[in-house]
C-alpha cells in the first residue's frame, strides 16, 4: 500500500507532490479507496471555501486522513479520514445529506473555542470529520467544512478505472 503525505500552504491544492483526494481526481481516490477496501463512499475536497487550504493528507493501510487549515478556525482546524469503524459513542443521530450515509454529530467544548465531531457511516466504512476551531463556533465555519467535502461512490471510482484501463483494472477484484 502506498504511503503518501502532503504539506501545502496558500491553495488547496499543492503544486508537485502528492495530492490531497479531490473529487475530480480519480487518480488519488484510487488510492484512498484501497486504504479502506470495503467503504463504500469515499470522501474527498469538492470545494475549497475562500480562507481554507489543505495542510498535509496521509494515505496509507490504516485509512485516508487528510487535514484542513482556516486563516479563522486556526490549523488543523478540521480533521478528515476514512476508516473501517468509528466510534459514534456519545453522538446524536442527525438527518444526513450525503446519499447512502447516516450521520452523527457531537460537541465536545464551546470553551475558548470549538471542538465537536461529525461521523458518516456508511456500507463498510465512515468518515469522521475533527472540528478544533481556535475561535468561538460559528455556524458558518462548519458550513464551509461541509462545503468543501463530498464523497465519491466506490462504483464510481472503479468505474474510472475501467474507463481508464478499457475494462482492464478496477479497484475492487472481481468476485
Amino acid at each position: 500500500m502506498a504511503v503518501t503525505s502532503l504539506a501545502a500552504s496558500g491553495c488547496g491544492r499543492a503544486p508537485g507532490g502528492t495530492q490531497p483526494p479531490w473529487c475530480d481526481d480519480y487518480t488519488v481516490l484510487v488510492l484512498a479507496a484501497q486504504s479502506a477496501p470495503s467503504a463504500q463512499l469515499i470522501p474527498c475536497l469538492d470545494a475549497m471555501p475562500l480562507g481554507w487550504s489543505v495542510d498535509e493528507t496521509r494515505i496509507d493501510e490504516r485509512g485516508t486522513e487528510f487535514t484542513l487549515d482556516s486563516t479563522i478556525a486556526g490549523n488543523d482546524a478540521a480533521r478528515v479520514e476514512l476508516r473501517a469503524e468509528c466510534d459514534t459513542t456519545g453522538h446524536v443521530q442527525v438527518p444526513s445529506e450525503v446519499v447512502g450515509a447516516e450521520r452523527f454529530e457531537s460537541v465536545d467544548s464551546i470553551d475558548s473555542g470549538f471542538r465537536g465531531r461529525r461521523v458518516y457511516t456508511f456500507d463498510g466504512g465512515c468518515t469522521s470529520i475533527e472540528l478544533e476551531f481556535d475561535v468561538d463556533v460559528s455556524a458558518a465555519l462548519v458550513s464551509e467544512v461541509s462545503i468543501a467535502l463530498g464523497f465519491v461512490t466506490r462504483d464510481d471510482v472503479n468505474g474510472a478505472v475501467r474507463d481508464v484501463t478499457d475494462g482492464r483494472e478496477q479497484v475492487d477484484p472481481p468476485v
